[in-house]
């Protein structure tokens, strides 16, 4: 008997266990009034409604950090403004030659764009983040350049952008980029607004094949916060030895969005968890500094080419057209070897090795010498529209004095036929001046009187 009474016993500790454990998986998210944690406080951080852009809290938001790879949202944004998601994207030396993390490219390979994204994204591939930035502008300086110009059409005031994957060593393009955990929110705010990339930092595991044959299955770095955060939607880690540990993410309930910049701090997870809890708990009309992130201004290549093609034929591009996109790469200076085919095996996303510094090219050079601009960048519906308007009013002038002048020599003919009525006289009109004068000669188309004698020869 008591045996049985303590088996039985050990089954209700078991089952109730199991209930305990099923209850803590669906707990709610800490309450406002949940303390911080107790680990290192981030030296920047900021909590934004991505709806309303409105800023819910923050602390030193607007210091210019190093991010480490969370710039790779930047990139990816600069990328796909000016590169549909059906182009492909040729491997060189350089990006190869990138240190880990990295997907282990060949030099010379043909990888589809959105592969590739998936690796800048999802394992921070550093490879993929220099192949990019040269497939669409020619090179990694050029890059720079654009990318530049597109945080700074974003809204953005604390970034200086250099280097594509986030890299901040003596090696990396100009020492790497520089931005603040306000401008990482408008990368944020901006990069949900883009179905590609908005799906893609979702993405917990992803396989493909990669052009040599590969099979490939990518684990999301971020797969901490996205598993165990209730709501939780992305977005991207970042790590390097001078920054520390970012993160940016993004999580939502009952339809509200937020996003946490969390930078400077080792339990960057821990921080941003709390950090959403707190903004969750905030009412979405408050905000608690009264700053607002800039309205979303994003426009890809591929709504751009959407919204050509469903203009008319005679200005869209038609159902045959090719889309004009971003150059491939121009010659880059050579001489790294290419990587291995071997999958990503390294701790940290922007740890740099020795082997990848030796590798890494110092410097790399368009072939024409001077930074290329993409083309897909130059050409936007707005100036279609605006050619497009000044086309049609060309037109309605040009038509309006045509009808001017028709008018005018309509109404001078009645003139002169109403002054020749009257006068009973015919009017006889030159032609071959702009607008004939008219010249009046005397009818004769009247009888002779009976006094008057006719001719010889002539009868009435």
């Amino acid at each position: 008997m008591p045996s049985n009474r303590s088996g039985v016993m050990g089954r209700v500790r078991c089952l109730a266990a199991l209930v305990l454990g099923g209850a803590a998986l669906t707990l709610p998210a800490a309450p406002a009034g949940a303390a911080p944690p107790t680990t290192q406080e981030p030296a920047s951080y900021v909590v934004v409604d991505a709806g309303t852009g409105a800023v819910l809290a923050a602390k030193n938001e607007h210091q210019a950090q190093l991010p480490a790879s969370t710039i790779k949202l930047l990139t990816a944004l600069a990328v796909l403004e000016r590169l549909p998601l059906s182009s492909t994207v040729r491997v060189s030396a350089r990006a190869a030659a990138q240190p880990a993390m990295k997907i282990s490219m060949t030099e010379g390979s043909v990888w589809p764009l959105d592969h590739a994204l998936h690796s800048l994204l999802i394992v921070s591939a550093n490879d993929a983040a220099y192949a990019l930035a040269e497939r669409t502008s020619g090179s990694v300086e050029s890059f720079a350049v654009d990318a530049q110009a597109t945080a700074e059409r974003l809204g953005m005031q604390d970034t200086t952008f250099r280097d594509p994957s986030g890299l901040d060593d003596r090696l990396s393009f100009g020492g790497g980029s520089r931005t603040s955990a306000y401008d990482l929110a408008i990368t944020a705010r901006n990069a949900l607004a883009v179905p590609q990339i908005a799906s893609t930092v979702a993405t917990v595991t992803y396989e493909f094949t990669d052009p040599n044959g590969v099979g490939r299955q990518l684990v999301n770095h971020n797969r901490g916060f996205l598993t165990t955060y209730p709501g939780a939607t992305g977005m991207k880690t970042g790590y390097t030895s001078a920054a520390g540990r970012t993160l940016v993410t993004s999580a939502t309930r009952d339809g509200r969005t937020l996003v946490a910049v969390v930078m400077g701090t080792w339990d960057d997870t821990g921080w941003a968890g709390y950090l959403l809890d707190q903004g969750f708990a905030t009412p979405a009309s408050a905000s608690t500094s009264g700053a607002v992130l800039p309205a979303v201004r994003i426009s890809t290549a591929d709504a751009r080419i959407a919204a050509f093609t469903g203009l008319p034929p005679a200005l869209g591009t038609g159902t045959g057209a090719t889309p004009v996109v971003a150059a491939e790469p121009r010659a880059v200076a050579s001489g790294a070897p290419a990587g291995s085919a071997a999958a990503p095996e390294a701790p940290a996303d922007a740890h740099r090795t020795e082997a990848g510094r030796a590798a890494e090219p110092v410097a790399a050079t368009t072939a024409s010498g001077t930074p290329g601009a993409p083309l897909g960048g130059r050409l936007s519906l707005r100036n279609l529209a605006i050619a497009f308007v000044l086309v049609l009013g060309t037109l309605f002038l040009l038509r309006r004095r045509a009808v001017r002048r028709q008018r005018r020599r309509r109404l001078a003919r009645q003139r002169a036929l109403a002054e020749a009525r009257r006068r009973r006289m015919i009017d006889i009109v030159e032609y071959d001046e702009p607008i004939a004068p008219i010249r009046p000669m005397p009818t004769t188309n009247r009888h002779p009187s009976r006094r008057e004698r006719l001719p010889a020869g002539r009868t009435h």
